[in-house]
């Protein structure tokens, strides 16, 4: 089960980072064609992108007000999507599909991280570290001096 897991874990990694890596260069080039330096362009995909990521790992942290993770994460994908078709659209059919394949598996392989990291299997019980003892009543020793010195601090009775 462990070399699955890992197996899984290496194979998910390598083609993340194929994926992100060919989101990137489409992102990066279609901000440099459209008003942003060339030296800024690579911040693009990588506000587009590393979002994806952020907001799936958000939707499984959250247990409240997940609806703005699912929603950053559905405008995220959204625009990586989007971004990479339009970078391919004056290539033909072929290649607008082609372009949507790294945004998506990227989108997936994020999520399937994550799945395997909650798997339930993986999970076994924690072995407390000390056994339960039971404790006698103990006598309250300071309780003169607290009442001599500080008597705000006693216990009404």
């Amino acid at each position: 089960m462990l070399l699955a897991r890992l197996t899984s874990l290496a194979i998910l990694t390598v083609v993340a980072t194929l994926a992100f890596v060919l989101s990137f260069t489409a992102l990066a080039d279609l901000a440099a064609r459209n008003a942003v330096p060339r030296h800024q362009a690579w911040m693009v995909p990588v506000v587009v992108d590393a979002t994806i990521v952020a907001a799936t790992l958000a939707v499984v942290t959250l247990r409240h007000r997940r609806w703005y993770a699912w929603s950053l994460l559905g405008l995220a994908a959204t625009l990586s999507v989007a971004g990479n078709v339009a970078h391919a659209w004056s290539a033909g059919v072929v290649a607008v599909v082609v372009a949507a394949v790294p945004p998506l598996f990227l989108l997936a392989m994020t999520e399937l991280a994550v799945l395997l990291a909650r798997d339930p299997q993986r999970r076994t019980p924690a072995a407390p570290l000390l056994p339960h003892v039971e404790l006698p009543d103990v006598p309250d020793l300071a309780g003169s001096w607290r009442a001599k010195n500080a008597p705000h601090l006693v216990p009404a009775a």
